[in-house]
């Protein structure tokens, strides 16, 4: 029987000792085979010396991420402060001496505001706030940033917008064209820099996530054709076992997203279980995680497309699904509460090392 890429992550599936020991190579090793890179979301408190979470970020991690550092509430609390750097400065400065890559996330994201942002209205409100902060961020980390999120989570249609767009504080501002222009803005601040359109609820065979499929694929249209410096989609996935997947609709949906030339990144990988999980086998609660993964991802690693994985976080004891009452005990990371490896972490093992394709 030929061994085709499907049948080889069954075949790793039910042989645990095989995906340990490709495993051991560390995910970003095994991505780096490919061209691609593994990473994960990080923050200074996980760093601090002695932390449990530093063997797993460093053996496995080729980029880090910043989980909050970035986001423009925690740079400047309000509009009338000036940026502070020292977290994120750190947080640089370590993973340089750890010889980790950088994503930056995310320049504009409708929460996480400074205070005094929601009085703002029109271009003036703009071009005296938004342009500042995307030139003196994107800017000051010009070089330490391979990748950056430009705008996060643009796709609302429970808005009611005709052209299915979220109504941020910076739509109110310029309306659809605030993408566009953040995108210009940071291509001109961060040249080198691969520019990407992050946004989530985009994998599952249900009405609400065709339209927000439909509503990104006419923004990235709009903004292709008008020659927008925007090098790639991220695909946030966060994904849920509570749902319905459907592999022809989603890979249908990657094809028009890859027909634009654009990139593909994962870039906030968990998975979410059902609300009541908790109590139930605690192996089978994470390999059905595992087989979430593996379900919806699968067709990714088929195309040249994709450039890299990062999850956001690296281990259960750490996770935002966690916090705030979202999800109880939820298993959905690489590394469990006690730092031990889980069949997450074993799937995307698979993954990078059944794949057939090369990201350049």
């Amino acid at each position: 029987m030929r061994l085709t890429r499907r049948s080889f992550l069954a075949t790793c599936a039910s042989l645990p000792a095989v995906t340990a020991v490709a495993a051991d190579a560390g995910l970003g090793a095994l991505a780096a085979r490919s061209g691609r890179y593994f990473g994960a979301a990080v923050s200074t408190a996980l760093l601090t010396d002695g932390s449990a979470f530093v063997a797993p970020l460093e053996r496995d991690c080729s980029v880090w991420v910043p989980e909050w550092q970035l986001k423009w509430g925690a740079l400047t609390p309000a509009i009338t402060a000036a940026a502070d750097f020292t977290a994120m400065d750190g947080l640089v400065a370590a993973a340089r001496t750890a010889g980790k890559r950088m994503r930056g996330h995310t320049l504009l994201w409708h929460e996480h505001l400074p205070d005094g942002i929601e009085a703002l209205d029109g271009r003036g409100g703009w071009d005296s706030v938004v342009v500042p902060h995307i030139e003196t961020v994107a800017g000051h980390y010009r070089d330490a940033f391979f990748e950056w999120d430009v705008v996060n989570e643009a796709i609302e249609p429970r808005d009611g917008g005709a052209d299915l767009m979220r109504r941020t504080p910076f739509y109110r501002m310029l309306g659809p064209d605030y993408v566009a222009e953040a995108f210009r803005l940071a291509a001109e601040a961060a040249p080198s820099a691969r520019l990407y359109l992050n946004e989530d609820h985009l994998y599952y065979d249900d009405e609400a996530q065709e339209a927000r499929r439909v509503g990104l694929l006419a923004l990235l249209e709009r903004l292709v054709r008008a020659g927008v410096p925007v090098h790639g989609v991220g695909l946030q996935c966060h994904l849920d076992i509570r749902r319905r997947f459907d592999g022809r609709l989603f890979n249908r949906f990657l094809d028009e997203v890859t027909g634009l030339g654009l990139s593909v990144a994962v870039t906030e990988l968990d998975v979410r279980e059902h609300d009541d999980a908790a109590g139930r086998s605690l192996a089978r609660r994470r390999q059905r995680a595992a087989d979430e993964v593996t379900k919806v991802l699968d067709g990714l690693f088929d195309r040249s497309a994709l450039a890299g994985v990062t999850t956001w976080g690296i281990s259960d004891a750490d996770s935002w699904l966690r916090k705030g009452g979202q999800g109880g005990d939820n298993q959905g990371l690489p590394y469990g509460d006690t730092f031990q490896p889980t069949p997450m972490r074993a799937a995307l093992a698979a993954l990078f090392t059944a794949t057939r394709t090369r990201h350049d």
